[in-house]
């Protein structure tokens, strides 16, 4: 009995001194992947340069530029995409980011789309160009052929490359947007002349220069409806209203009121000043 429980013991001696050079391995094999770790988000794969691919005007030493590739040190793999793709939008606002991809050994390549102006704003002798998801992309001294007109509050501290935010307004960026899809869907498109930021609603569009079609106050969803399925309703309703006046009287003036859901009510105006 006595000899079983020391063979026993000395069995179990044995397996120590193998577990404990096992235990030693794993410890150095995870210290390597860890100083592997470090170096390649330190040192290893510097970002060198970039490539752009796709429609844009701009030229890649301008992305690198963007990107600060000359002044701060990016890892290829730990470089934030998100942070990056920012710095491209605020930098060069004309151009979209649609992917930024990884390639070895140390080269960003850039997706790109480019953006197209669709609205302008008068502010300060200056026209402020936004695309169609009111992102604003800088000034002109002029108002460039073919772009809707914006009216109504004045723009908020404009940027360049930043998103568009007005003066007293609830209009979010997002309105604009999904007014302008939807206006494109409906048979009113052809005669819209401009747009108005509403101060206190959603914005306001202009037909023909002559009437204001006011939609009152759309949320993004309003008991379980879509802010675009809202917006269509009312532009179908709006439709039906304005061919109903102009078959009366085609001069027709004034403000459809659309505020209230599924009704038009047409207030004959003639004054200038009420499109403004």
């Amino acid at each position: 009995m006595a000899n079983q429980r020391k063979q026993t013991k000395d069995k179990n001696l044995s397996k120590h001194p193998r577990l404990f050079r096992k235990f030693v391995k794993l410890l150095l094999f995870m210290g390597v992947l860890g100083v592997v770790a470090l170096l390649s988000a330190t040192v290893l794969f510097p970002v060198r340069d970039c490539r752009a691919e796709g429609r844009t005007s701009y030229t890649e030493e301008q992305f690198a530029d963007a990107l600060g590739l000359g002044e701060e040190k990016l890892n290829l793999f730990t470089a934030n995409k998100a942070a990056l793709t920012e710095r491209i939008h605020a930098a060069l606002p004309y151009a979209r980011v649609v992917k930024i991809a990884r390639r070895l050994p140390g080269t960003l390549v850039l997706t790109v789309e480019a953006r197209a102006p669709a609205l302008a704003q008068e502010q300060d002798g200056l026209w402020w160009l936004l695309t169609g998801e009111a992102l604003l992309l800088g000034t002109e001294e002029d108002m460039p052929e073919g772009l809707l007109p914006l009216a109504g509050a004045p723009l908020e501290a404009p940027a360049a490359g930043q998103y568009a935010s007005w003066a007293n307004a609830f209009t979010a960026p997002r309105d604009v947007e999904a007014l302008l899809i939807c206006l494109r869907e409906s048979a009113l498109w052809p005669g819209v002349t401009a747009l108005r930021i509403a101060t206190a609603a959603f914005p306001d569009a202009v037909y023909q220069d002559r009437i204001l079609m006011r939609f009152g106050a759309i949320g993004p969803s309003v008991e379980g409806v879509s802010q675009e399925a809202a917006l269509r309703e009312k532009l179908r309703v709006a439709e039906a209203s304005i061919a109903k006046a102009d078959a009366q009287n085609p001069l027709q003036r004034g403000i459809l009121d659309l505020s209230i859901h599924g009704q038009a009510h047409l207030t004959p105006r003639w004054d200038e000043g009420f499109l403004r």
